[in-house]
């Protein structure tokens, strides 16, 4: 997809997308920023992190009142321009293959539900872009495994792969910093998301 897709109809309209109706206060930000703040405790990182893929900065928004010295990139540029003004300056434009930043800028980049809109190519590059300016990395894709993850509920969800095969990639990609999870977040030092029951 190209960036002008993430338009206001992706973000603030209904049917393109389940962005629609995001607010800093809805979930699932807060359950995000426990993730990223438990990766950071676990690994022992400090310094500042990078949301690849971080819309209107809702995300980096709730770390930086948790403490954490947090940007954001997006490709879309409505989105950025959109962001609160509290937020909005440590938000840039950029494509997550062409990350503006310095070697080992970050103490982690992560993503959340962002690598499911990419091309494999473009995926493979982005996930190299966010190792190169950043310690660890920590990624959360849509795999469209469970039903309640509404993957087919976005008309930018383009790579449908199971998580064994993202994993696979990464180790292609000699990774090792690299983690991937799913919207459950099943990782030793993350807390489990429990599944909706049908």
């Amino acid at each position: 997809m190209h960036a002008d897709f993430y338009d206001h109809r992706y973000y603030d309209d209904l049917g393109k997308s389940n962005y629609a109706g995001y607010t800093f206060e809805s979930s699932p930000f807060a359950e995000h920023a426990d993730a990223v703040i438990r990766m950071l405790d676990h690994y022992g990182l400090r310094g500042p992190v990078l949301d690849v893929g971080c819309a209107k900065g809702y995300l980096v928004y709730l770390l930086r009142q948790r403490g954490v010295e947090a940007y954001g990139v997006d490709w879309s540029e409505y989105a950025v321009s959109s962001a609160s003004t509290d937020v909005r300056p440590h938000l840039r434009r950029a494509s997550a293959t062409q990350l503006p930043f310095s070697d080992g800028q970050f103490a982690a980049a992560f993503s959340f539900d962002v690598f499911e809109h990419l091309d494999q190519d473009t995926a493979r590059n982005a996930f190299v872009e966010c190792a190169r300016v950043s310690a660890r990395q920590l990624h959360q894709i849509n795999t469209g495994r469970l039903a309640e993850w509404c993957y087919d509920g976005d008309t930018s969800h383009c790579l449908k792969l199971p998580l064994s095969d993202w994993r696979t990639i990464a180790a292609e990609l000699d990774l090792h910093t690299t983690v991937i999870c799913e919207p459950d977040r099943n990782l030793p030092f993350l807390t489990p998301v429990t599944p909706v029951a049908d």
